[in-house]
């Protein structure tokens, strides 16, 4: 009897402590497993620190709005002059509010060589100490000042025709002439006509750029279809031509 509960006490003991009766084995719980490597989603590679580091990053480089030199007036309207000095004549101008590109310097800096506001074709000078300045200015070239030429020449003829008998002759017209320097010079010159008949009129001296007249009383020798030209011949060589008619009636 002893036996038998001894051993009754054994089994219930080694029940409690899970441990395998008659050579069993428990029941082991199951593996949790991630997707496998067929997932759709790529497995993620680790890159190290340095590598990160080491690849290229967008660089941000400050750069100016503009490369071109530009100037503005003070505070009032600026005439552009065709020289570098106020004895040159104007050819344009520069209102407040508006700029000018800047394409060269005096020697001294005190003009600024630009494109001209008024006509963007041509160029000009502007007075340092009336206007102002953005960007780099030491960076320009420093420019010549221009040849002085006679610009303009206009003739008048009185007058532009005419009726006379043809008993008449000789009769006489009035011409006029304006020339117009760009700036400071001596002027040479002569009336020529289409007769052959030339005329050597008084040099002319310009201070500024400005215009000047001349007058010339023509004798008409007979019915005919006439001009006269204004012919520079210094500063440079130019002319200016007017036409003008006479008619004989008997």
């Amino acid at each position: 009897m002893k036996n038998h509960l001894w051993k009754m006490v054994i089994v219930l003991v080694l029940t409690s402590c899970n441990v395998p009766v008659n050579g069993t084995s428990p029941t082991p719980f199951p593996t949790l497993k991630l997707d496998s490597s067929t997932s759709s989603s790529p497995t993620p590679t680790i890159i190290p620190i340095e590598t990160l580091l080491a690849l290229p990053t967008a660089t941000f480089v400050p750069t100016s709005t503009s490369e071109v030199a530009m100037v503005l007036p003070v505070d009032q309207p600026v005439n552009c002059r065709y020289g570098p000095s106020v004895a040159y004549s104007i050819v344009g101008g520069l209102e407040p509010g508006r700029q000018a590109e800047m394409i060269g310097r005096s020697a001294d800096s005190q003009w600024w060589y630009v494109r001209n506001p008024s006509n963007p074709s041509t160029n000009c000078w502007l007075s340092a100490s009336v206007t102002k300045t953005v960007g780099n200015v030491e960076a320009l070239p420093v420019v010549e000042a221009p040849f002085v030429i006679v610009t303009k020449i206009d003739i008048t003829i009185d007058p532009a025709s005419m009726n006379v008998p043809c008993e008449s002759f000789p009769q006489y017209i009035s011409a006029t002439a304006e020339i117009v320097t760009s700036g400071p010079t001596n002027v040479t010159w002569r009336w020529e006509s289409s007769d052959g008949e030339s005329f050597d009129g008084d040099p002319l001296l310009y201070l500024d750029g400005s215009s000047q007249t001349v007058q010339l009383y023509y004798r008409v020798k007979g019915a005919n279809n006439y001009w006269l030209d204004v012919h520079i011949l210094s500063p440079n060589d130019t002319s200016g031509r007017a036409y003008f008619k006479v008619t004989c009636v008997p």
